[in-house]
C-alpha cells in the first residue's frame, strides 16, 4: 500500500472530513478516529451504522482525552477549526474557509442546501416554473472531502521531504462553486457572454420508457445529437441547425420532448439503451440502489464488495493502482476500541529514492516542481485532473490534433464558424491554465513516433479516451513502460478497463444517471434530474489524488504505475447510501425535492434555509420570507443562529466577499478573450502555491515549435514537413 504507515488523526465532524480520511485509508494510511464519549454522532446514520462503517472501514477509534498523545506524532491531522497542531500536515475543513469577513459564520454549521444557494449551484438547477432544485446526496461535501485528501497528499509530498510543518485550509463553499456548476462567472464575462439567471434541465435527459424506467441520454456534441436523431428515425431533428446546440433544444423544449417521448415511451429502457449504444450515444438506464447491484458490468468489475463484519455490499475504493495491491479491509471500529493501543512513535526520516528531477525541497518550492506530464485528455474530467498537476508546479503538455481538437473548445462558444471560435470556450480555458499545447495526429505513424519520444522525457501520461482508442494508437501502458519503465500512466475510462461496458462512451451526466444521483434529485413526484456535470471534476480530483500517490510510490520504489480511475467507480463511491439503504431497508427512496427553499419578495427571488435548525413551521416561514428581500432575510436568520443564504445566480459568485477576500478568483490574460478571473482550487497551502494560475490556456498548437524543435530536437525542415502533412498545425482540418 502506498501510504502504509502514514499516521492520520481525524478530529473532524463532517462528512467531508470522513470522506477525506476514508480515501487516505483506501491508500493505506493508518487512520485513527477521535470520538467523543458515547461515540461519533455520524454512527447514528439511519442505516444501523452502515454508512458510518463504509466511511470508517480499516480505521481505529480513540477517545478525545487520549487523542493528544496520538497527535504529537501524527503525520496528518484533519479537523474543523484551525489551531496549533504537532502534525506535519494539518488540514482544516470548514463551510466558508478562513481569512475573510465571514469567518464567524463557519460556527453556524451550514447544511449543504444552504451552501448550494451561496455557491450559485442552486440557482442553476430545476425548472424556471418551479423552485430552484437542490442536488441530493450531499455531493458538495464529498467534493470537499476529496480535495482535503488531495491537499493532504500533495502537502505531505513536500513536507515529508523538508520537515517543515504545513497547514491547509479547505472551503466547502469553494468546492461547490468550482464543481457543481460549469464556471458561470466565466460564461457571463467571456466575449459574447451575458449575465442571465435561468434554471436549466438538459435535453435530452432522463426520458420515460414503456416499462416505467427512465433512459438517461446525453448528447454533449453535435455528432451525438445527430446520431440520436438518426436512431429515433428523426433525421430532420439532427439536421436542424438550432437543435444541434443545448440552448437550441432548451428553447424548443416542447417540440423536442414530444419527439423524444414518442420514441422512448414505445420501448423499454433496455431497448433504448441498446439503440443508443449501437449509435455511440452516451446512455444509461437511470439507476437506483436496487439496479446498481444487479447490473452485469458492475458485478463483473466487482464495483461492490462485502463490508467487513456485515452481510451487505458496499462500493470498493474509487481508484485502482495496478502495481500495488488493494488494502485488505478490516471492519470499522467500535467506540474507543483502540484506546489501549500504543500511540504512534516519533517520526523517523523517510527514506526516499528520488527518480525525478524534483530535487528542490525548499518549503516555498511547488510540490510537483520537476514533474513533466504528457496530457492526452479532453473535455472536463481529464483536463481537470492535470490542471491540479499544473497548478502544483508540473510542466503539463496538452496534446490535441488539428483533426480533432479538444471537444470542450466549442462548449458554449458564441463564435461558431469564426476563426477564433476554438479559443472562446470558458470551460476549456478554466481546465487548461498553466499548460502548454501541441498538436499531433496520432492516427499517423509520424505522430505516434513523436508521442513516443515525448513519453521518454515525461513522468506522467494521462488519457481519457474510450479504452480502445489509445490502444489502437499503440500507446497503451505496456508500450509506454517499454519506453520508460518508471512511467506513471493515468487512464480515465467511463466504465473501466474491464467488463462488458468497457468500450462504451460516457460523460459525467451518464454517471449521474447510472449511479443514483439523478434518481434522488428532482421534484417530489417528478422524474429524475441530473446533477449537472459535477461527476467530471469529482473524477478529476480523485484522479489527481491517485496520481500524487502513484508518484509517491515511484519516488520511494523506483516503480512506475498504471492508474485506473473509472468514472463509474467514483460515482458509485459517492452514492453509496442508496445501495446500502436498499439492502438494509428494501426502500429505493424518492426525489429529494426543493428542500428548504422559499420564495422571497421580487421576481424569482429565493432563499435556502436549514430547516433542521429553524423552529418556525414551514408554512409560517414561507409567509415570512415572501415579504422580505432575500439578502435581508438571510441576515436576520443568521443573527438568530439559523443558517440561511440567498439563492444567487452563479455569475454573482465573482462578487462574493468571502471568495474575493480569500483570493479564490485569480486574473489571467489571454490573447483572444483578454483578462478574465478564473476560479482556483478550494484550498490554501501555508507554503504555497499562494496563487494557482500564471499562464493562460494554450491556443491550438501554440507550443508546437517550442516543444518539438527547441526541446525534442526536430529540425526546421522536419517541422515544416509535419505541418505540410497536417500531422501538426494550428488550424482545424477535416479528419482524413
Amino acid at each position: 500500500m502506498i501510504y502504509d504507515g502514514l499516521a492520520v488523526l481525524d478530529r473532524s465532524t463532517s462528512l467531508a472530513g470522513a470522506y477525506c480520511t476514508k480515501l487516505l485509508a483506501d491508500l493505506g494510511a493508518d487512520v485513527v478516529r477521535v470520538e467523543p464519549d458515547g461515540g461519533d454522532a455520524q454512527r447514528d446514520d439511519g442505516l444501523n451504522g452502515a454508512m458510518w462503517e463504509y466511511l470508517r472501514t480499516s480505521q481505529r477509534s480513540v477517545s478525545m482525552i487520549g487523542a493528544a498523545s496520538w497527535e504529537h506524532n501524527a503525520d496528518v491531522v484533519v479537523r474543523d477549526v484551525p489551531g496549533p497542531s504537532d502534525a506535519l500536515v494539518a488540514v482544516t475543513i470548514s463551510a466558508l474557509g478562513f481569512g475573510g469577513p465571514d469567518d464567524g459564520w463557519n460556527e453556524l454549521g451550514f447544511a449543504e442546501e444552504v451552501l448550494q444557494a451561496r455557491s450559485g449551484a442552486l440557482a442553476g438547477h430545476g425548472h424556471m416554473t418551479a423552485e430552484p432544485l437542490t442536488v441530493a446526496g450531499r455531493i458538495g461535501e464529498y467534493v470537499a472531502g476529496v480535495f482535503a485528501a488531495l491537499g493532504a497528499a500533495t502537502a505531505w509530498r513536500r513536507a515529508s521531504r523538508t520537515g517543515e510543518p504545513e497547514t491547509l485550509d479547505v472551503s466547502t463553499l469553494e468546492a461547490m462553486q468550482l464543481t457543481m456548476l460549469t464556471v458561470p462567472t466565466l460564461f457571463a464575462n467571456f466575449p459574447g457572454g451575458r449575465k442571465a439567471a435561468f434554471r436549466f434541465v438538459m435535453i435530452p435527459g432522463n426520458e420515460p420508457c414503456a416499462d416505467g424506467n427512465f433512459a438517461g441520454i446525453t448528447t454533449n456534441t453535435v455528432a451525438q445529437w445527430k446520431a440520436l436523431a438518426h436512431a429515433m428515425g428523426r433525421v430532420d431533428l439532427g439536421d436542424d441547425p438550432e437543435l444541434v446546440t443545448m440552448i437550441g433544444r432548451f428553447m424548443r423544449a416542447n417540440e423536442v420532448l414530444d419527439a423524444l417521448h414518442t420514441w422512448t415511451e414505445a420501448h423499454t429502457a433496455a431497448e433504448i439503451e441498446a439503440a443508443c449504444t449501437e449509435a455511440r450515444v452516451p446512455v444509461a438506464v437511470v439507476g437506483n440502489g436496487k439496479l446498481l447491484l444487479e447490473w452485469e458490468h458492475l458485478r463483473e468489475r466487482k464495483v461492490y464488495v462485502p463490508q467487513p463484519g456485515r452481510e451487505h455490499l458496499r462500493p470498493r475504493a474509487p481508484f485502482r493502482l495496478h502495481g500495488v495491491a488493494d488494502r485488505v479491509m478490516t471492519r470499522a471500529p467500535k467506540v474507543h476500541e483502540h484506546e489501549a493501543d500504543a500511540p504512534w512513535s516519533p517520526r523517523a526520516p523517510r527514506a526516499t529514492t528520488t527518480t525525478t528531477a524534483n530535487t528542490n525541497t525548499a518549503p516555498s518550492s511547488l510540490p510537483l516542481a520537476g514533474i513533466k506530464v504528457l496530457d492526452f485528455t479532453a473535455f472536463w474530467a481529464g483536463p481537470f485532473a492535470t490542471a491540479w498537476l499544473a497548478a502544483m508546479g508540473a510542466d503539463v503538455i496538452k496534446v490535441e490534433s488539428v483533426q480533432r481538437p479538444d471537444g470542450m473548445r466549442l462548449a458554449g462558444s458564441t463564435r461558431h464558424g469564426q476563426p477564433e471560435a476554438l479559443e472562446c470556450s470558458p470551460l476549456y480555458h478554466a481546465s487548461n491554465l498553466n499548460k502548454r499545447g501541441i498538436t499531433l495526429d496520432l492516427s499517423r505513424p509520424e505522430g505516434v513516433a513523436i508521442a513516443k519520444q515525448l513519453v521518454a522525457q515525461c513522468d506522467v501520461v494521462a488519457e481519457n479516451f474510450t479504452p480502445r482508442v489509445i490502444e489502437d494508437f499503440g500507446l497503451d501502458y505496456p508500450v509506454l513502460r517499454a519506453i520508460k519503465p518508471d512511467i506513471v500512466m493515468l487512464r480515465l475510462p467511463a466504465f473501466g478497463l474491464t467488463g462488458p461496458w468497457r468500450d462504451r462512451p460516457g460523460f459525467a451526466q451518464t454517471m449521474e444517471q447510472l449511479c443514483g444521483m439523478a434518481w434522488s434529485t428532482g421534484y417530489e413526484g417528478g422524474p429524475p434530474i441530473i446533477a449537472g456535470g459535477v461527476v467530471d471534476p469529482l473524477v478529476g480530483a480523485h484522479a489527481s489524488l491517485a496520481l500524487v500517490a502513484a508518484l509517491e510510490h515511484r519516488d520511494r520504489t523506483g516503480e512506475g504505475q498504471l492508474v485506473e480511475v473509472a468514472m463509474v467507480d467514483v460515482a458509485t463511491a459517492v452514492t453509496a447510501r442508496q445501495v446500502l439503504g436498499y439492502q438494509l431497508t428494501g426502500a429505493l427512496g424518492g426525489r429529494r425535492g426543493a428542500h428548504g427553499v422559499f420564495r422571497c419578495a421580487g421576481d424569482d427571488q429565493w432563499i435556502a434555509i436549514d430547516e433542521a435548525r429553524d423552529p418556525m413551521p414551514t408554512d409560517d416561514r414561507a409567509a415570512w420570507c415572501a415579504t422580505r428581500d432575500k439578502h435581508a432575510a438571510a441576515s436576520e436568520l443568521a443573527a438568530l443562529g439559523i443558517p440561511a443564504c440567498a439563492v444567487i445566480p452563479g455569475y454573482e459568485s465573482l462578487d462574493d466577499v468571502q471568495l474575493r477576500a480569500r483570493g479564490y478568483f485569480e486574473p489571467v490574460t489571454h490573447a483572444v478573450v483578454g483578462e478574465q478571473w478564473f476560479p482556483a482550487f478550494p484550498l490554501r497551502f501555508s507554503h504555497g502555491p499562494h496563487t494557482c494560475w500564471h499562464s493562460p490556456a494554450p491556443m491550438l498548437g501554440e507550443h508546437n515549435h517550442e516543444v518539438l524543435c527547441d526541446e525534442l530536437g526536430l529540425s526546421d525542415a522536419e517541422y515544416a514537413a509535419l505541418e505540410d502533412a497536417a500531422v501538426i498545425g494550428h488550424t482545424p482540418v477535416a479528419p482524413r
